[in-house]
């Protein structure tokens, strides 16, 4: 790329990045507001899932349309011809995404373990924090349905269109960092990222959003909705709780026999959940040499990406504002 064409892709990825920035800041407020509005309605406050559902959904109808029209100032890049993919190759991208989310997930948490023990305070992991204390309901909502689809509409969409043209590596990488930080937690980010590079390279080759959108349901609902209504159905905290209560062994043997079939219900979702992630895994060693990129004579060269797309003003708000929240809920 010529020095002009370098300056004209810094100011397109500084432009994002400043839309990203203040598009978070709006999406934080809105939902600040509704929460604190939420806290003060004495009929919803007390009733948990409500408050939650109240909280977020503003954020989802308010707060991401306002960003979509922000970007509509920003010209798109990319060509709108799709591909189709099979019912058998979009279940194969969710086994892959979903080990893959599945093994960042236990590594990060094997990392905020790490800062909780030297900080002597445990790390919140703010997604299970969430998860677990809201109904089913709630959670297939916000979590299932609404999350999946304005985030893929950002993140993938509305990004990747709009700097697929300086090289697919580019856009895909690009599209995850800015979708992990989003999310503002260490844990989140460890698997966001790379959930968010994948579903980039599915959108990218097939140009049809409804496939990351498709993609992402499908890793919240088996993630976060079936392992919460599990443990809710089996009432597992309260049962771990009576486990380590126990002061004999007798008494332990007694609340294992009472929650039976609530333990072979946890245990066969484990097993679910290991032949997922095993097949998963497998699945990734035997394409991966699927994930190939497409060079085109605008993609930014090498040497030239970091200072081009990352060192500019509007990426550095967003990614040094979300950095120090991360930070931040790591050492509070």
């Amino acid at each position: 790329m010529e020095k002009n064409e370098i300056k004209d892709a810094k100011k397109q990825f500084s432009k994002i990045g400043l839309i990203l920035f203040l598009g978070t800041l709006l999406i934080l407020t809105v939902q600040m507001l509704a929460m604190e509005i939420a806290s003060n309605v004495p009929a919803i406050a007390s009733n948990g899932s409500l408050s939650f559902v109240i909280g977020m959904l503003p954020m989802y109808i308010i707060g991401y349309p306002i960003v979509f029209l922000m970007f509509k100032k920003v010209p798109v890049q990319i060509s709108s011809e799709k591909k189709k993919m099979r019912p058998l190759h979009l279940l194969t991208a969710f086994l892959m995404c979903y080990a893959a989310t599945c093994i960042f997930n236990m590594f990060a948490n094997i990392l905020t373990t790490i800062i909780g023990i030297i900080k002597q305070s445990p790390v919140d992991n703010v997604m299970q924090n969430v998860t677990s204390n809201i109904n089913p309901l709630a959670n297939f909502l916000i979590i299932v349905i609404c999350a999946p689809i304005m985030e893929e509409l950002l993140f993938r969409k509305a990004i990747i269109d709009r700097t697929a043209k300086y090289g697919e590596g580019v856009a895909i990488i690009f599209s995850g960092l800015v979708f992990g930080l989003f999310h503002g937690n260490l844990v989140q980010f460890s698997y966001a990222f790379f959930v968010g590079a994948f579903f980039g390279f599915i959108y990218l080759k097939t140009k049809n959003i409804a496939y990351p959108i498709i993609l992402h349901i499908l890793v919240n609902f088996v993630g976060s909705f079936i392992g919460s209504f599990i443990l809710k159905a089996t009432n597992y905290m309260e049962m771990m709780e009576a486990i380590t209560s126990a002061t004999t062994e007798a008494e332990m043997m007694t609340v294992m026999m009472d929650n039976m079939s609530g333990m072979m219900i946890l245990f066969l979702y484990e097993i679910l959940i290991g032949v997922l992630i095993i097949s998963g895994i497998v699945l990734l060693i035997i394409n991966r040499k699927k994930f190939k990129l497409t060079a085109k004579e605008t993609d930014i060269k090498k040497g030239q990406r970091f200072k081009t797309v990352i060192l500019n003003v509007g990426v550095i708000l967003y990614s040094v504002f979300l950095i120090a929240v991360i930070v931040l809920q790591l050492i509070v």
